[in-house]
């Protein structure tokens, strides 16, 4: 029995595209470590990496210089918040999910009548454990004979004889209610309590009731009838977001210090000196118009020499404002940032367990630890930056333009509002776009994630073009909007620019009216307006801050949320009682139980029971009983619904909860390392823990010899979840763990069922004497771990229905004495043999769990954490200069279709850039004529250049939206293609690639998502960006030269400052992004606890933890700190250079016109067209995309499209073999070592030949090299010495699709995909008919229960097979292997996994499909290998024994295989 789990109960499965977390899932809400079948979607769960970003999103960068008057308000690139962001912000709880679906559609458990229940189920007969269909099939932990369904025979089955156990174990409460109908079984007295759904349904329980397993009618309303609980239009709608309750802007500095409240007072005074720089220069620069065309040359001089003095004063000013700016409110981002992530992961590792079942996922603790807190931290560190600054320059403005005409400035200031609602309308719609373009992606990303986390299964069904051809068809439905993306960019854009002119064109009608009238002079009229615009911008900009202020303070809601949260079992609580002495008896009164996530679903029902100090309990029962759920009420996960557990006569909640978990030591089947040291693991099991106590616990564990060995011995790297050690060896460093806590109580789930024997038997002695002396409760599904027990009992429905000791309950021939009959079943020795005792073990008899210590099933996956941060970070700085080379013609190539609509969308970007050269020419030509003294004509010649202005706003929208829309849809169909490309190239990669660390699941999802962007990036957004800014300085160079050649040479020497200025200001603002790598081993510590937040809830690791994660932090943080200083610098020096530069112009201008060499006018036109040029040039370089991570990205998907996979099909003419006969398989002399690890070798000189249609079992140690042998066949690797052979041919020669396509393979953890249960069959086979899937299905003996569920064959089986059971996973899986009519069948472990009953139908199924085919086995159980014609002993990774069963224990009494036989044999005899 999977003991640890219960089958997914009830429909409420949260559906989620993004990360899901192990415990929003009712299986993994249920357990310690999530079964099997849920680790690959569960625990394993790296689907956060791809959208997980330690960097704030940076808004558009505004210039500081004098030409941003003419800029839109609304900023150009404010969709860079959305773009850069994965899908992150567009998420929810799995609560609002669940609460969303219950609204919508009823959800009730059908406890209809047995006999309708059976017809769906397959009745009273059907025998099975892990996926209880019916009611009446509940009967199978009884005798054949023996019913649950009538309330008198429970009376008489628990009432009889214990007296020769060890005391009466079981209280019964109450009196049974014999009235109620005999279809509910175990109906007890307040049976009225129990959650009855509204349609007056019988009792409903939580018991192992498969998600699928109700009758039609119950599962849906009316109009649900198609939806199966799984929500497949799900994303097309909108999408709905979490929101915590948003913070204040100034809560945001709730965790600031002393030191952070200095600098935030400096960085406000920087911002106000920075800030209000722009709009008393444009006050200078208007008395300075007014002062040159005195005619007095002399006195011209002299105030043009004061006011340039007063110039280059403000522009030494501003270099001081600009550093103090940015380095004091980028230091108070950083240290706030640090301290809130500390905190978030503190409280996080806080919260109960309830929490992750209903809350949140490991996905959205990695979204806010990431995301949520850059978010935050660029509010704090730059945003609040700005928004001070741009609120200083408002102020400032319409203090100039007030100054200098309070007409003009109330004139431009009434249609402001106008300006602001066209900014706020096109963020609205365009942000709105981009939001759905990146939802429309995660369908995609969905299949690429499942396909990468099981390419072995891919690989070995030969799926990879028909995944490829979905994901296609996925990116072609999301096309159309990344389309339509462009042109609402660039006809936003072009609106926004067509008012800003329309406004410019106001001002100067109406100052042309004012200085008619002599109220102002020209000068002055011109610094109001400059006055005005720049303030009017910064009020807009700085109301633009809102959005993200909005964001940053949401993001901040979510996290305060969670650190201010006091959990209901609170951690870190030091109150309550610290017992002086535990004595370690636990006692269950009147205890019920639900869990949170599903409250309807009664677990535990009135449970009573006691454990006796110092002895130990066995629990056995039905998967789904309430056994796991014991353990976690014991180790106070969770409180009970109703009664009371108590310690030594203490109730469980009045104690000190540390100092409780400290005094529990629990191993569990699948032992869960941290990615750290083994050391370090092991010092995990208690605080303040020495090395030399470490030592001791794994002397002790029989694990030092195994450590010592080790290339760094006990500093060795485990890897993520450890999975560079063995299963036995994890299992050792997990007691190591428990022994060296010394606890009072343990709780053991079967923690030794995943070893082979002698592993076994070695970890068996170690938990035999850590157990003397103690409580010991252990959940068993062995036989022979209950015949050791002080007492059984007897869990079925939450309560418990016999107990006593092993041979008095086998003699009353309860439900105990019905499960030691199936076991016993399962493992019947063979009659033929006398020599060999009877058999009567269950289970797994595993000699496998990988290779050498290396996990197999999990190298495609993620492993974060092996080397140490400076390795890690070496090494992939190293790649990156390495790789970061490529040629544009190679990006050329993939966007040659699209090259027509690429050259139009440059040629109207040169015609826009133009357009915003010709604007100052016309703005220098309004300030000529303003002099003019005939004011009539003067008027006259104002409002033709203000028609023109509009004219130019109109030019705009049409060459904005040509640009950006065609460019847009060139980039989009490029984006779409590159996806597809390098989906199908990794799709070709063989095995071992995958293995390597940076090609893991989460890096190459991705690249998937995030990197393949950079194409369009890097080619045609920024051409398009660049032929801009070339049509702008190319016009306003030619208009300049022909006004004045000397004054342009001056004003082109200094446009190098102008043009920087605005270049590094966005730099800062825009990129270079913070490294992820680095922030990449603090995500993978803080992704590794919240996913395993059971184990460091009961080792009390919090605090461990935190520390590491701090650690890690450190270097990114130090480095971040520096790089503030030197950026405050680099600002501010170009921005004082900036305007040195304007003032030199002004200077030389000025001097030419005393010399007669030039005109006022021609001055004021190059100086206007050198600032507003070189400005629109700086702000194109903001329409830029960011691409300083590009050239990495293009140049690592390039290297995967270009890489030739090891093994492929390509080049020479495969041989395939059609005859049709069976094929027999050799591997002869076999050497081989994983290209991961070329040092370890794992099969050396291995020979073995499998005739045609016979069955071979390869046995041995775990690590000897059984598993590889299957993928060898298969030729995921390569051998480096020897041959595999297939028909006589070496698999070289063989075409490795034909070859793939003759091996059916099954493994110990089935991969499913989304998507229904007859496509998963059919992967086996495309072509296979309906009628061939069902005789596949009937064959796999799981047709029965397909039949049973609401949608039959169509019913989903969730991502990864989420929806169901390990049995009924495996049983599909093999399905899909007979439906594959194979020549070769390959069986890992394919029933390990599995309780008894489940394993009983899978045996059969395998057995019949291996009569047909040639078969090789790698065996863990007696009862498997017996049956086999051949047996193949392996031993470091040679075959030392082989023969059938009986002949190997005939001829090699004293062999390997003799001694593992007898080691079993003894483990499962009964007394």
């Amino acid at each position: 029995m999977d003991g640890f789990s219960f089958s997914r109960s009830g429909t409420h499965q949260r559906r989620r595209q993004g990360a899901r977390s192990p415990f929003t899932t009712p299986e993994n809400s249920t357990s310690f470590v999530a079964p099997r079948g849920a680790r690959r979607r569960g625990l394993d769960d790296m689907s956060w990496q791809s959208s997980v970003s330690w960097q704030p999103d940076t808004s558009w960068a505004q210039p500081h210089g004098l030409g941003a008057v003419v800029g839109p308000w609304a900023p150009a690139g404010s969709d860079s918040a959305a773009s850069r962001r994965g899908p992150a912000l567009f998420r929810r709880t799995a609560r609002d999910y669940y609460l969303s679906t219950r609204s919508r559609r009823s959800y009730y458990r059908d406890r209809s009548s047995v006999a309708q229940q059976s017809r769906a189920g397959g009745g009273g007969k059907r025998l099975e454990l892990q996926s209880v269909v019916t009611d009446a099939s509940r009967a199978i932990v009884m005798a054949p004979n023996t019913s649950f369904a009538s309330n008198d025979d429970i009376i008489v089955s628990t009432a009889t004889g214990r007296g020769s156990g060890d005391k009466a174990m079981v209280k019964y409460s109450g009196t049974y209610n014999n009235g109620m109908s005999r279809d509910v079984s175990f109906s007890r007295d307040n049976h009225d309590k129990l959650y009855v759904p509204p349609r007056r349904d019988a009792p409903s329980f939580g018991f192992d009731i498969s998600v699928a397993s109700y009758s039609r009618s119950q599962y849906y309303d009316d109009e649900g009838g198609e939806d199966y609980g799984y929500d497949d239009d799900d994303d097309d709608g909108e999408i709905e977001v979490r929101i915590g309750k948003p913070v204040s802007t100034s809560g945001l500095f709730k965790y600031s210090t002393p030191l952070d409240i200095v600098l935030l007072v400096l960085g406000c005074v920087g911002a106000m000196v920075n800030g209000g720089s722009l709009p008393w220069y444009s006050y200078l620069f208007g008395n300075f118009i007014n002062k040159v065309v005195n005619s007095d040359k002399a006195q011209m001089m002299k105030d043009v020499k004061q006011i340039s003095f007063y110039m280059v004063f403000l522009s030494a000013v501003v270099v001081i404002g600009a550093y103090l700016e940015i380095t004091c409110w980028r230091i108070i981002g950083e240290r706030s940032a640090l301290r809130i992530r500390r905190e978030y992961l503190k409280a996080v590792l806080r919260q109960e367990i309830g929490f992750f079942d209903t809350e949140v996922s490991t996905g959205e603790v990695m979204q806010s630890i990431s995301s949520d807190v850059a978010q935050i931290q660029d509010v704090m560190g730059e945003k609040m930056a700005g928004f001070v600054h741009h609120v200083f320059t408002f102020i400032f403005g319409y203090v100039v333009g007030f100054i200098k005409s309070w007409k003009i400035a109330l004139a431009v200031f009434a249609v402001t509002p106008l300006m602001m609602s066209c900014g706020i309308a096109y963020k609205a719609i365009y942000g709105g776009l981009t939001a759905k373009d990146e939802a429309s992606y995660q369908r995609a990303g969905s299949v690429a994630q499942q396909a990468i986390s099981s390419i072995r299964t891919v690989l070995s069904f030969v799926m990879e073009d028909r995944l490829a051809d979905k994901y296609a068809e996925w990116l072609n439905k999301a096309a159309p909007i990344g389309i339509k993306l462009g042109f609402a960019k660039g006809a936003g854009m072009g609106v926004i620019y067509l008012v800003t002119y329309s406004q410019w064109a106001l001002a100067l009608w109406y100052g042309s009216q004012l200085v008619a009238k002599t109220e102002i002079k020209g000068g002055d009229a011109i610094a109001c307006f400059f006055g005005v615009m720049v303030g009017g911008r910064g009020l807009a900009l700085s109301l633009s801050y809102y959005a993200q202020f909005a964001q940053g303070t949401v993001a901040a809601g979510r996290v305060f949320e969670i650190i201010d949260r006091v959990p209901v079992i609170d951690a870190y609580d030091g109150s309550g009682r610290v017992l002086s002495a535990v004595r370690g008896r636990i006692e269950f009164k009147d205890v019920e139980f639900t869990y949170p996530s599903r409250p309807d679903a009664l677990i535990l029902y009135n449970l009573n029971l006691i454990i006796p100090a110092a002895k130990m309990l066995a629990l056995v029962g039905v998967s789904g009983g309430g056994k796991s759920t014991m353990f976690a009420l014991i180790e106070r996960f969770y409180d009970p619904t109703r009664g009371t557990i108590t310690l030594d006569g203490q109730d469980l909640p009045s104690l000190n909860l540390r100092w409780l978990r400290s005094q529990i030591g629990l191993l569990g089947q699948e032992p869960i390392l941290f990615a750290t040291s083994i050391i370090d693991n092991v010092m995990m099991g208690k605080e303040k823990a020495t090395r030399q106590e470490a030592i001791a616990a794994c002397t002790k564990a029989n694990a030092h010899t195994f450590i010592l060995g080790l290339p760094n011995g006990y500093d060795t790297q485990v890897g993520d979840r450890g999975t560079l050690l063995s299963g036995g060896q994890k299992q050792r460093i997990a007691l190591a763990r428990a022994i060296i806590r010394d606890p009072r109580i343990l709780l053991l789930d079967e923690p030794t069922s995943a070893l082979d024997a002698e592993s076994e038997a070695v970890v068996q002695q170690s938990i035999d004497r850590l157990s003397a002396g103690r409580t010991v409760v252990v959940i068993a599904h062995r036989l022979a771990t209950v015949r050791n027990a002080d007492t059984i009992a007897v869990l079925d429905r939450g309560a418990v229905v016999e107990s006593g000791r092993h041979a008095d309950l086998v003699a009353q021939g309860g439900p105990y004495a019905a499960l030691v009959k199936l076991a016993s079943d399962s493992v019947s020795s063979d009659n033929s043999e006398p020599s060999k005792p009877a058999t009567a073990g269950t289970d797994k008899y595993n000699s496998f769990v990988d290779e050498s210590g290396y996990d197999m099933s999990m190298v495609s996956k993620s492993r974060y954490g092996v080397e140490t941060i400076d390795e890690e970070a070496s090494q992939s700085d190293g790649g990156a200069k390495k790789d970061a080379k490529f040629k544009v013609s190679e990006i050329w190539r993939l966007q040659r279709p699209e090259g027509l609509l690429l050259i139009l969308g440059f040629l109207m970007g040169i015609n826009a850039g133009a357009v915003f050269s010709v604007f100052p020419l016309l703005l220098g030509q309004a300030v000529e004529v303003y002099f003019d003294t005939d004011t009539g004509k003067m008027k006259g010649q104002v409002g033709y250049l203000a028609v023109a202005v509009v004219g130019l706003g109109v030019a705009c929208i049409l060459t904005m939206t040509g640009q950006q829309g065609l460019c847009g849809w060139a980039g989009a169909r490029l984006t779409m293609r590159v996806r597809d490309r390098l989906f199908r190239a990794i799709m070709r990669q063989e095995p071992a690639w995958f293995d390597e660390e940076d090609n893991a699941m989460g890096v190459l999802v991705t690249r998937l998502s995030r990197d393949t962007v950079a194409f369009r990036s890097m080619f045609g957004d920024r051409y398009a960006v660049l032929l801009m800014a070339v049509g702008s300085a190319g016009v306003g160079l030619s208009i300049c030269f022909a006004l004045d050649w000397r004054l342009t040479l001056v004003a082109m020497g200094c446009t190098p400052l102008t043009l920087g200025a605005s270049y590094l200001n966005l730099l800062i603002n825009v990129g270079p992004k913070t490294d992820d790598g680095a922030y990449a081993r603090a995500s993978s510590i803080a992704a590794g606890a919240v996913s395993n937040v059971r184990t460091v809830a009961a080792l009390c690791a919090q605090g461990n933890v935190v520390g590491t994660f701090d650690r890690a932090l450190d270097a990114p943080v130090s480095k971040a700190r520096r790089r503030s200083q030197v950026m405050g610098i680099i600002l501010g020096l170009s921005q004082g250079a900036m305007y040195g530069a304007y003032t030199v112009t002004l200077w030389a201008g000025a001097l030419f016109i005393k010399r007669d060499e030039s005109k006022f006018g021609n001055v004021s036109k190059i100086f206007l067209i050198l600032v507003l040029s070189s400005f629109s040039v700086g702000q194109l370089a903001g329409l830029a995309p960011d691409t300083s991570g590009a050239p990495v990205a293009i140049a690592g998907i390039l290297s995967v499209l270009k890489r030739r996979p090891r093994i492929s099909e390509e080049g020479t003419k495969r041989r395939t073999i059609k005859d049709g006969k069976p094929i027999d398989v050799e591997l002869k002399n076999v050497t081989f070592a994983y290209p991961s690890r070329p040092d370890v070798t794992v099969l050396d000189g291995f020979s073995v030949r499998v005739k045609a249609r016979s069955t071979i079992a390869v046995v041995g140690p775990s690590g000897s090299g059984k598993s590889t042998v299957v993928w060898l066949v298969q030729r995921f690797y390569d051998p480096v010495d020897g041959k595999v052979m297939v028909g006589g041919i070496d698999v070289r020669e063989l075409d490795v699709k034909w070859l793939r396509g003759e091996c059916a393979m099954v493994g110990q953890e089935p991969a499913l995909f989304t998507g229904s249960i007859r496509e998963n069959i059919g992967f086996g086979n495309p072509k296979a008919s309906w009628a061939e899937i069902e005789e596949a299905a009937k064959e796999a003996n799981i047709h029965k229960f397909i039949a049973g569920l609401p949608q039959s064959y169509d019913t989903q089986v969730g991502e990864s097979g989420v929806q169901l059971s390990g049995g009924q996973k495996q049983r599909i899986a093999i399905a899909r292997a007979i439906v594959k009519q194979s020549r070769i069948l390959l069986l890992d472990e394919a029933s390990s996994a599995l309780d008894l009953e489940s394993e009983k139908h899978v045996q059969e199924a395998l057995r019949k499909v291996s009569r047909r085919a040639t078969t090789i086995m790698v065996a863990h159980r007696l009862s498997t290998v017996r049956d086999a014609d051949r047996i193949a002993v392996v031993s470091s990774g040679k075959v030392v024994e082989f023969g059938s069963h009986d002949d190997l224990l005939v001829n090699h009494p004293a062999g390997l295989y003799a001694a593992m036989v007898k080691a079993e044999v003894e483990a499962q005899a009964f007394a």
